[in-house]
């Protein structure tokens, strides 16, 4: 999609959720089928941002950053992708259900709706890590910017994963649904644009600083995850420390990067007003994280989850995703990596 038109899909889909949410606030909205079948509309109002900022990356982001990914072409592939990240979004306006909740007569036979319009995404993502894994099989493992360009389209994958957990009422590891959902936010955004930008800079500006963000990166986005699991079952109490400060080193990296191109002006004033919005909006938003990350220890410099979410997730999307990517698309255009001179190390 192009990115006027993907932003146009957002904003319908925002429409959407705004009305059933209120429309239909208990959820009692049965849509007409055949007895005793029901399907009923429903979005929960404390949700309403967070499905906001993973349907930017769904229906905005992802469609404007595949472009800047090794071999990307246009072709049909990419408007079935498109077609499933819009039901991955209508699939976010029903009660969310278990498949079994058709043939359970005190759930009133719910047809899991919100279950089955989130499988296709799911679907997509993981076909993406199956290209991959075939690429790498035939041609060997990339270079460590391939390695973050690729796994930018694997973290997705683990994204949808809980998307499809969230959409069938699921609750893995008897995490709040509300952890559900944030982490399938995660992986849309940290797992996607930070891996994605790191890599383009890696490539762009190989160095010692771009090759150390791409680790730290590599090893936070999972790591972070892994803490919050951890925290969760009451295990490894500073692992979640450990790995927000790796991220947060790894992005904080990044945001120089972006930064200092932004000063360079490397193709011209808007791109380099992109990258200074983006490396900017990161700088913010992961001091954020990194004082949410050690609540435990410094709990006064933490935000409380609502508030972070909501601060932390917009920088992000907003912020260093959509400028970030603009920045890194007139760039590429301008002057392609395959054609470029040789490119500005870093220290």
């Amino acid at each position: 999609m192009k990115l006027v038109t993907s932003l146009l899909v957002w904003v319908a889909m925002l429409a959407l959720l705004a009305w059933v949410m209120k429309a239909f606030p208990a959820g009692d909205c049965g849509l007409p089928l055949k007895e005793p079948a029901s399907i009923r509309l429903h979005v929960a109002p404390g949700d309403f941002w967070i499905l906001a900022l993973l349907l930017f990356s769904l229906l905005v982001l992802m469609p404007l950053g595949r472009g800047l990914l090794p071999g990307a072409k246009a072709g049909w592939h990419n408007l079935v992708e498109d077609t499933a990240a819009c039901l991955a979004g209508l699939s976010l306006l029903t009660v969310p259900a278990p498949p079994t909740a058709f043939f359970d007569a005190a759930a009133g036979h719910l047809v899991p709706t919100a279950f089955l319009l989130s499988l296709p995404w799911l679907g997509i993502r993981l076909h993406r890590v199956h290209r991959l894994l075939e690429r790498w099989l035939t041609t060997g493992p990339p270079g460590l910017a391939g390695l973050t360009l690729d796994l930018a389209q694997v973290f997705p994958a683990i994204g949808a994963a809980w998307l499809v957990a969230h959409r069938a009422g699921l609750t893995p590891w008897q995490f709040n649904p509300l952890i559900v959902l944030l982490t399938a936010a995660h992986f849309h955004h940290a797992g996607f644009t930070l891996p994605l930008i790191a890599g383009l800079q890696a490539r762009a500006h190989p160095g010692q600083l771009t090759r150390g963000t791409c680790l730290a990166i590599l090893a936070g986005v999972p790591l972070v995850a892994a803490g919050i699991t951890c925290t969760h079952f009451g295990m490894l109490p500073h692992l979640e420390h450990l790995a927000v400060a790796v991220l947060v080193l790894g992005a904080l990296g990044v945001a120089l990067v972006q930064l200092v191109c932004g000063l360079r002006r490397p193709a011209g004033r808007w791109p380099s007003l992109g990258f200074l919005l983006s490396g900017a909006s990161l700088l913010v938003a992961m001091l954020l994280a990194l004082g949410f990350g050690l609540r435990s220890l410094l709990p006064e410099l933490a935000l409380p989850l609502a508030r972070m979410w909501q601060i932390h997730g917009s920088l992000n999307a907003f912020g260093f995703g959509l400028f970030g990517l603009l920045g890194w698309q007139a760039t590429l255009l301008q002057q392609p990596l395959e054609k470029a001179a040789p490119p500005a190390a870093f220290p």
